[in-house]
Protein backbone atom coordinates (compact mmCIF):
# COMPACT_ATOMS: atom_id res chain seq x y z
CA UNK A 1 0.00 0.00 0.00
CA UNK A 2 1.35 3.42 -0.88
CA UNK A 3 0.83 6.57 0.94
CA UNK A 4 -1.44 9.21 -1.29
CA UNK A 5 0.87 11.99 -3.07
CA UNK A 6 -0.38 15.02 -1.25
CA UNK A 7 -1.57 14.28 1.68
CA UNK A 8 0.27 15.04 4.73
CA UNK A 9 0.29 15.44 8.38
CA UNK A 10 -0.32 19.11 8.25
CA UNK A 11 -1.36 20.18 11.86
CA UNK A 12 -2.13 16.69 13.12
CA UNK A 13 0.11 15.53 16.00
CA UNK A 14 -2.15 12.43 17.24
CA UNK A 15 0.36 9.76 16.60
CA UNK A 16 3.03 11.42 18.04
CA UNK A 17 1.20 11.45 21.37
CA UNK A 18 -0.93 7.94 21.15
CA UNK A 19 1.51 5.68 19.79
CA UNK A 20 3.37 3.41 21.25
CA UNK A 21 7.14 3.26 20.32
CA UNK A 22 9.25 0.34 21.77
CA UNK A 23 12.27 0.13 19.38
CA UNK A 24 16.12 -0.23 20.42
CA UNK A 25 16.66 3.70 19.33
CA UNK A 26 13.63 5.21 20.83
CA UNK A 27 11.09 4.18 23.39
CA UNK A 28 7.69 6.28 23.89
CA UNK A 29 4.87 4.96 25.56
CA UNK A 30 1.38 5.69 24.80
CA UNK A 31 -0.50 8.13 25.88
CA UNK A 32 2.96 10.54 26.32
CA UNK A 33 3.69 13.30 24.16
CA UNK A 34 7.52 12.72 22.41
CA UNK A 35 9.66 14.65 24.07
CA UNK A 36 10.44 15.72 20.14
CA UNK A 37 7.29 17.21 19.60
CA UNK A 38 7.42 20.82 19.64
CA UNK A 39 4.92 23.86 17.82
CA UNK A 40 6.36 23.39 14.36
CA UNK A 41 5.72 19.57 14.70
CA UNK A 42 8.89 16.85 14.79
CA UNK A 43 12.32 18.74 16.20
CA UNK A 44 14.43 16.25 14.77
CA UNK A 45 12.25 15.40 11.85
CA UNK A 46 14.69 14.86 9.51
CA UNK A 47 17.11 12.66 11.63
CA UNK A 48 13.82 11.00 13.06
CA UNK A 49 13.70 7.51 14.23
CA UNK A 50 13.12 4.46 11.67
CA UNK A 51 9.98 3.40 14.08
CA UNK A 52 8.44 7.62 13.25
CA UNK A 53 10.05 7.35 9.76
CA UNK A 54 7.94 4.09 8.36
CA UNK A 55 4.37 4.92 10.85
CA UNK A 56 1.96 6.37 8.73
CA UNK A 57 -2.02 6.42 9.72
CA UNK A 58 -4.78 4.82 7.51
CA UNK A 59 -5.66 8.45 6.37
CA UNK A 60 -2.86 8.73 4.76
CA UNK A 61 -2.81 5.58 2.66
CA UNK A 62 -7.29 5.35 1.82
CA UNK A 63 -8.27 7.77 -0.67
CA UNK A 64 -12.21 7.84 -0.30
CA UNK A 65 -11.21 9.34 2.99
CA UNK A 66 -12.01 12.84 3.30
CA UNK A 67 -9.70 15.58 4.99
CA UNK A 68 -12.50 15.40 7.75
CA UNK A 69 -11.08 11.56 8.54
CA UNK A 70 -7.56 13.50 9.81
CA UNK A 71 -7.03 12.16 12.77
CA UNK A 72 -6.90 15.95 14.29
CA UNK A 73 -10.26 16.25 12.85
CA UNK A 74 -12.07 13.27 13.51
CA UNK A 75 -10.59 11.97 16.97
CA UNK A 76 -10.07 8.62 15.27
CA UNK A 77 -6.59 7.50 14.56
CA UNK A 78 -6.66 4.44 12.12
CA UNK A 79 -4.38 2.04 12.25
CA UNK A 80 -3.69 -1.15 10.46
CA UNK A 81 -3.45 -4.23 11.89
CA UNK A 82 0.09 -6.12 10.64
CA UNK A 83 -0.38 -9.08 9.11
CA UNK A 84 1.25 -11.37 11.56
CA UNK A 85 -1.44 -9.55 14.82
CA UNK A 86 -4.35 -10.96 12.75
CA UNK A 87 -6.26 -14.05 14.26
CA UNK A 88 -6.83 -16.74 12.06
CA UNK A 89 -9.54 -16.11 9.41
CA UNK A 90 -8.61 -12.48 8.64
CA UNK A 91 -6.50 -11.18 5.68
CA UNK A 92 -7.12 -6.95 7.16
CA UNK A 93 -7.52 -5.21 10.03
CA UNK A 94 -7.76 -2.14 11.14
CA UNK A 95 -8.05 -0.39 14.58
CA UNK A 96 -9.76 2.62 15.69
CA UNK A 97 -8.73 4.84 18.09
CA UNK A 98 -10.74 7.10 19.83
CA UNK A 99 -8.47 9.98 20.95
CA UNK A 100 -11.65 12.24 21.49
CA UNK A 101 -15.11 12.42 20.84
CA UNK A 102 -15.97 12.63 16.99
CA UNK A 103 -17.40 15.54 15.82
CA UNK A 104 -21.35 15.12 15.74
CA UNK A 105 -21.45 15.97 12.34
CA UNK A 106 -18.61 12.97 11.57
CA UNK A 107 -20.23 10.06 13.33
CA UNK A 108 -23.17 8.82 10.87
CA UNK A 109 -19.75 8.27 8.47
CA UNK A 110 -17.45 6.88 11.00
CA UNK A 111 -20.00 3.95 11.72
CA UNK A 112 -20.88 3.39 8.29
CA UNK A 113 -17.32 2.98 7.72
CA UNK A 114 -17.16 0.69 10.67
CA UNK A 115 -20.34 -1.66 10.03
CA UNK A 116 -19.23 -1.64 6.10
CA UNK A 117 -15.82 -3.43 7.19
CA UNK A 118 -17.42 -6.02 9.52
CA UNK A 119 -19.65 -6.72 6.90
CA UNK A 120 -16.98 -7.54 4.41
CA UNK A 121 -15.27 -9.50 7.14
CA UNK A 122 -12.15 -7.12 8.56
CA UNK A 123 -10.94 -7.35 12.10
CA UNK A 124 -12.14 -4.29 13.41
CA UNK A 125 -10.98 -3.33 16.68
CA UNK A 126 -11.85 -0.24 19.49
CA UNK A 127 -9.25 1.00 21.29
CA UNK A 128 -9.56 4.09 24.00
CA UNK A 129 -6.02 5.55 25.28
CA UNK A 130 -5.51 4.73 28.74
CA UNK A 131 -3.99 7.07 31.34
CA UNK A 132 -0.76 8.51 29.78
CA UNK A 133 1.77 5.34 30.11
CA UNK A 134 -0.76 2.67 29.86
CA UNK A 135 -1.83 0.55 27.35
CA UNK A 136 -5.14 1.90 25.36
CA UNK A 137 -8.43 -1.03 26.26
CA UNK A 138 -9.28 -2.34 23.67
CA UNK A 139 -12.39 -4.31 22.08
CA UNK A 140 -12.44 -6.50 18.98
CA UNK A 141 -16.08 -5.48 17.29
CA UNK A 142 -17.13 -8.21 15.02
CA UNK A 143 -18.56 -10.77 16.80
CA UNK A 144 -20.44 -8.37 18.99
CA UNK A 145 -21.60 -5.97 16.10
CA UNK A 146 -21.48 -8.49 12.96
CA UNK A 147 -25.67 -9.24 12.65
CA UNK A 148 -26.67 -5.26 13.09
CA UNK A 149 -23.85 -4.21 10.57
CA UNK A 150 -25.40 -7.31 8.35
CA UNK A 151 -28.85 -5.46 8.85
CA UNK A 152 -27.05 -1.48 8.78
CA UNK A 153 -28.40 -1.32 12.32
CA UNK A 154 -26.15 1.59 13.26
CA UNK A 155 -27.67 1.54 16.93
CA UNK A 156 -25.96 -1.01 18.88
CA UNK A 157 -22.30 0.13 17.02
CA UNK A 158 -22.80 3.76 18.20
CA UNK A 159 -23.84 2.56 21.76
CA UNK A 160 -20.43 0.81 21.65
CA UNK A 161 -18.60 3.79 20.68
CA UNK A 162 -20.59 5.86 23.48
CA UNK A 163 -19.53 3.29 25.82
CA UNK A 164 -15.98 3.43 24.78
CA UNK A 165 -16.12 7.17 24.75
CA UNK A 166 -17.05 7.13 28.77
CA UNK A 167 -14.30 5.09 29.53
CA UNK A 168 -11.57 8.14 29.07
CA UNK A 169 -8.99 5.45 30.53
CA UNK A 170 -11.22 3.69 33.17
CA UNK A 171 -11.64 0.03 33.07
CA UNK A 172 -14.58 -1.40 32.46
CA UNK A 173 -16.00 -5.46 32.04
CA UNK A 174 -16.15 -4.85 28.42
CA UNK A 175 -12.60 -3.14 27.64
CA UNK A 176 -9.34 -4.80 28.68
CA UNK A 177 -6.04 -3.72 29.05
CA UNK A 178 -3.73 -4.69 26.13
CA UNK A 179 -0.80 -7.09 27.10
CA UNK A 180 2.08 -6.31 25.44
CA UNK A 181 3.00 -9.42 23.23
CA UNK A 182 6.65 -10.06 24.85
CA UNK A 183 9.21 -9.60 21.53
CA UNK A 184 11.53 -12.87 20.75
Amino acid sequence: MEILEGRKCGECKVCCIYTHVDTKEFQKPPGITCPHLCAEGCSIYATRYRACREYHCGWRYLEFLSDNWRPDKSGVLLVFTPPEELPPGYATGVSFILVSPPPTSFTRVLLHYVAHLIVDGVHVMLAVPGPPGEYPVVAVLNDELREAAMKRDYAPIEAVFAEALALNGAPSRRFKKLVPVPKP
